[in-house]
């Protein structure tokens, strides 16, 4: 490889999170986050109501879905992103495209962009034939980044009290992955996940959100932009294990929450 290319490429760490966010990287999150919202959720929603996504071996998207085929019977499905890429399964057929705008990877799934299905924080459509901002690097630091959510999170489910605990989803309106557990009725319910970033947040971060007050002059809770706590991706990527990095942040608010 020329090395003067190379010298140019983005540094990742851990098998995918860059070391160094791109310039434009929340224009590119935001990209990302209306193709995962406008057409890889709504492609779940329309076939089963539902629109949850998931951390995958590759990449994030639908779980493998059924979809109704009339007198044919049920077809399984699954519509994923990995990179710069959209795939689809189809009865066990693969299909791939490379993504471009929003219009041809709602043609590719299958829908029309856009979703009835709105949380709070989902992304505005937009221009849906304005080319994304997307890139193979910005798709494995993504997918990177949830798979150390689906980790942290899965270890938090462990615990002993974490009680009720909700599915680990990749919400397609947040675009964050994320889980509650915890008691309500005693105060002891929170959410726990990572985003890769918002308006708010220029970079990605892990946060615990209480349902109920904290004490604020505790120093844990640090983030006056909703409430709870947040530890930043620079303390997450410096960390030999970023996952490790994580839970013990998220155990530390669950431990406080439930003392």
């Amino acid at each position: 490889m020329d090395k003067n290319h190379s010298s140019h490429q983005p540094q990742t760490v851990h098998d995918g999170l860059l070391a160094e966010l791109p310039d434009g990287y929340l224009a590119s999150v935001e990209d990302y986050h209306r193709l995962a919202f406008a057409v890889v959720g709504e492609a779940r929603r329309v076939a089963t109501g539902r629109f949850g996504l998931r951390s995958l071996d590759e990449g994030f998207g639908t779980p493998v879905f059924e979809v109704t085929m009339g007198r044919a019977g049920e077809m399984e499905c699954q519509l994923w992103i990995d990179g710069d890429e959209l795939f689809a399964t189809e009865g066990g057929t693969l299909r791939s495209a490379h993504i471009t705008t929003l219009s041809a990877a709602a043609d590719f799934a299958g829908v029309s962009p856009g979703t009835e299905a709105r949380e709070q924080d989902s992304p505005e459509l937009g221009d849906v034939d304005r080319w994304l901002r997307v890139s193979p690097e910005m798709g494995a630091h993504l997918a990177t980044w949830f798979r150390v959510g689906k980790q942290a999170l899965g270890q938090l489910h462990e615990l002993p009290g974490a009680a009720v605990p909700d599915e680990i989803q990749l919400w397609p309106g947040h675009f964050d992955i994320a889980t509650a557990v915890g008691d309500a009725d005693d105060g002891a319910r929170a959410t726990y996940g990572l985003s890769p970033g918002d308006a708010a947040h220029p970079f990605p971060y892990a946060y615990v959100g209480p349902w109920g007050a904290v004490d604020r002059a505790d120093p844990y809770w640090n983030d006056d932009a909703f409430g709870g706590a947040s530890l930043r991706y620079a303390e997450i990527i410096a960390a030999a294990d970023p996952a490790s990095a994580v839970f013990e942040f998220m155990y530390a608010g669950f431990d406080t929450i439930n003392g």
